[in-house]
């Protein structure tokens, strides 16, 4: 008669699901690339998958930021977008502008990122919530 070794692999599950629910946790503080607060207009649109991308940023203010940093006009951030498509032209150029913002300044500021040579523009909102 041949004998069967038993492995108990509830510990190694255990294990993984306590990595997953960790990588849950932990996984919103990682996604946010800007500290920048405004608010977003709300949308019925679904999330996206995060990618490495370039984010401008219209402050209700009228700052205006690339990834973070300040931006004195709109050729300035036209050239910085430029030197920054050169290396991949399909980066994701996401435009987050407060939803009190004129539309006027957020289509210059589109106008500006396709002019740039940006193959790939989106314009960050919120979620909208029902109920």
């Amino acid at each position: 008669m041949k004998t069967v070794a038993n492995i108990d692999i509830l510990p190694m599950a255990a294990v993984g699901l306590i990595l997953v629910l960790i990588m849950m946790v932990v996984s919103p503080l990682v996604v946010t690339r800007t500290g920048t607060p405004i608010a977003l207009p709300q949308t019925h649109t679904s999330e996206r998958k995060v990618e490495n991308d370039i984010n401008v940023t219209y402050t209700v203010d009228g700052k205006l930021l690339l990834d973070d940093k300040p931006v004195a006009n709109y050729d300035e951030l036209q050239n910085t977008l430029e030197m920054a498509l050169v290396k991949d032209p399909y980066l994701l150029v996401v435009v987050r502008a407060d939803k009190e913002c004129l539309h006027s300044n957020v289509l210059d500021i589109l106008a500006s990122v396709r002019r740039a040579g940006a193959l790939r523009i989106a314009c960050a909102t919120k979620k909208y919530k029902e109920g």
